[in-house]
């Protein structure tokens, strides 16, 4: 995948978020319309609402990457955690030996890939960012740190993430016989969407301030001590 652009990433967001809001929308209104089958509805859309919240984070956090390793910029002028994901493999094969030969290695792999230009190969069936299937709040907040994006966004909507969303999803999946109160699913409905939004442009404004480089993560830190 090829994403060389600031509108080739906003396209692709758009794209993969309008699918995902009509989805999201549709059930809405299929649960406002159906009084009947209302309760079962519930659970189901609060699986479909954890299932596209997640999809898209992941998503968008991959685009972003793959926007990043296009604009083919060498590896040392890249933030560490990006440069750290490339090394993923090697740091854990340094974590399960004492051999500093191993050590070693890494190091040499450092200077190697500083010395090229950064890229990652993405694919759908080998994300480069994942949530593992349990976007928590600290999850996500580990998403943010790693592609270098500071910002408070999943923290303030803390309880509504691992509660509201997650919690009821894992009793609906797990098969509990869990009712959902449709005021709290409307709530939740609505945060959600404010996320996809939130989060999408956040990831427009990192490339555009081109939050992926060292210089500018550097700057903003000498601006705030």
């Amino acid at each position: 995948m090829k994403i060389r652009s600031i509108e080739e990433l906003e396209d692709k967001l758009e794209g993969d978020l309008s699918w995902r809001k009509k989805e999201i929308l549709s059930l809405k209104i299929l649960i406002d319309s159906d009084e009947i089958n209302q309760r079962i509805l519930l659970r189901a859309g609060i699986a479909l609402l954890c299932a596209h919240f997640e999809g898209f984070i992941k998503v968008a956090s991959n685009y972003y990457i793959v926007y990043v390793a296009n604009k083919k910029i060498k590896a040392d002028d890249i933030i560490n955690t990006l440069v750290a994901i490339k090394m993923n493999k090697k740091i854990k094969q340094c974590g399960e030996t004492e051999k500093f030969s191993v050590h070693g290695e890494m190091f040499t792999l450092l200077e190697k890939i500083k010395g090229e230009n950064f890229y990652i190969k993405y694919t759908e069936e080998s994300p480069i960012i994942s949530t593992n299937s349990n976007p928590t709040s600290t999850v996500l907040e580990e998403i943010l740190r790693t592609i270098g994006v500071d910002s408070d966004i999943f923290e303030t909507k803390k309880q509504y993430i691992d509660y509201s969303l997650l919690r009821n999803r894992h009793k609906v999946v797990h098969g509990e016989r869990h009712n959902l109160d449709y005021e709290d699913f409307i709530n939740t409905h609505r945060i959600v969407l404010e996320l996809l939004d939130s989060y999408k442009e956040l990831i427009i404004n990192a490339a555009e301030q081109e939050l992926f480089l060292k210089e500018k993560t550097n700057s903003e830190y000498a601006e705030c001590v």
